[in-house]
């Protein structure tokens, strides 16, 4: 008979859970069981008990990236991002993610980042377009910028 890679445990918490120990070898799997039984609590109680630490240290880490994003624009004189005012400053920290990206990545030269990426990032003041655009990678911010349209109007017949 096969040894189970799931184990119903009765965490600290009160609660039973079945557990996946398939990383678990199997000679182990019970004795590993035992002591999650014994210290932890379950996954649910788990994130219960650590939400809000969770919180306060995100907001915690998004006002400091917030406060550097600032300084960088600043001294590279980029212009304020426009939005609402969630977008603001979501996209001034994604703004500085994404360049600071760049200026550290091997990818893309010095040259480059000052002659390209940078003049370029000054004219994209919309927020929308930075957050669209958060999860591009180091080696791809010289392209998405430079090719971003600067006005995003649309010609229609629709007066309205």
């Amino acid at each position: 008979m096969a040894i189970p890679t799931t184990l119903n445990i009765k965490y600290t918490c009160g609660h039973t859970q079945g557990t996946d120990l398939s990383h678990i070898p199997a000679g182990r799997r019970k004795a590993h069981a035992y002591g999650l039984a014994k210290n932890k609590d379950c996954t649910k109680c788990f994130a219960k008990k650590n939400e809000a630490g969770r919180q306060q240290w995100l907001q915690q880490r998004n006002a400091q990236t917030l406060a550097e994003a600032e300084v960088f624009e600043q001294t590279h004189e980029l212009a304020p991002v426009e939005g609402s005012e969630k977008q603001i400053p979501w996209a001034t920290r994604v703004r500085y993610e994404l360049l600071k990206a760049a200026m550290d990545s091997s990818a893309v030269s010095e040259t480059t980042y000052n002659n390209s990426i940078l003049p370029a990032a000054r004219t994209i003041v919309k927020a929308s377009w930075w957050i669209t655009n958060s999860d591009t990678a180091a080696e791809d911010v010289e392209e998405i910028v430079t090719t971003a349209p600067v006005t995003e109007h649309i010609e229609t017949e629709n007066p309205f």
